[in-house]
């Protein structure tokens, strides 16, 4: 699915953007950007007027760095990247805007969330967030709510976070740091030299894991698939 607010960013590729500072103008007029943005600050005002702050909103935190790359793997790999002819395309279509975004990885249109996937993602991770959260707040003898919102709030932290890496990799910035260009290295090979390593965007923690993070380039072939997966 395109963005729906198209005339945000009509006649702009990603490869427009040369400076942070281009980045994060046009992100701040996409509306997928502002709807989760919006979520974040609404998810805030509420943990801090819940106030309570306790180990357990360290724990939250701690468990969530380590579901963010797991999670993207996963979402990455089945959902995103579902074959052609699976349930999950024909009757969801899950991967449909992101085999677009191979085709042409500089389009805006399919490198970010459509408007009503923005907000379904963020409505969806108040399921998934007390889903792992709650039980293990009542196991753990915690209090639930206070740190729930924070599960939640740091759940639409990091899809924000996902939203912005991924349009900044895809920009002709080339990042300072040694977080983002490891980030960068390993989205652009993953377009560009096999499809099926490199899944995580904000975290390659999944990769670790899961077994898709070469050593070398090298060590894996260039896929025929890459664009058209």
């Amino acid at each position: 699915m395109p963005l729906e607010s198209r005339d945000t960013v009509a006649d702009v590729a990603s490869t427009d953007l040369a400076t942070k500072a281009d980045t994060l103008r046009a992100f701040l007029r996409i509306d997928s950007a502002r709807i989760v943005a919006a979520f974040v600050t609404v998810l805030l005002a509420i943990r801090l007027v819940l106030g309570d702050w306790s180990w357990s909103d360290l724990m939250i935190l701690a468990i969530t760095v380590l579901l963010v790359g797991v999670f993207e793997w996963i979402v990455h790999l089945f959902l995103l990247h579902a074959p052609a002819d699976s349930l999950r395309m024909t009757k969801l279509g899950t991967g449909t805007g992101h085999r677009e975004h191979h085709l042409d990885p500089t389009n805006l249109g399919y490198l970010l969330l459509a408007r009503a996937d923005a907000a379904l993602f963020s409505v969806m991770f108040a399921l998934f967030s007390a889903a792992w959260s709650i039980p293990l707040l009542w196991l753990t003898g915690s209090q639930i709510l206070a740190p729930y919102v924070t599960a939640y709030l740091l759940a639409t932290i990091g899809l924000l976070h996902y939203e912005w890496t991924h349009l900044l990799v895809h920009t002709k910035y080339r990042p300072k740091s040694r977080y983002y260009k490891r980030l960068a290295r390993n989205h652009r090979l993953h377009h560009y030299r096999n499809e099926h390593y490199w899944l995580g965007v904000t975290s390659n923690l999944g990769d670790r894991l899961l077994r898709t993070l070469p050593e070398d380039k090298s060590d894996v072939p260039l896929s025929e698939t890459a664009r058209t997966l």
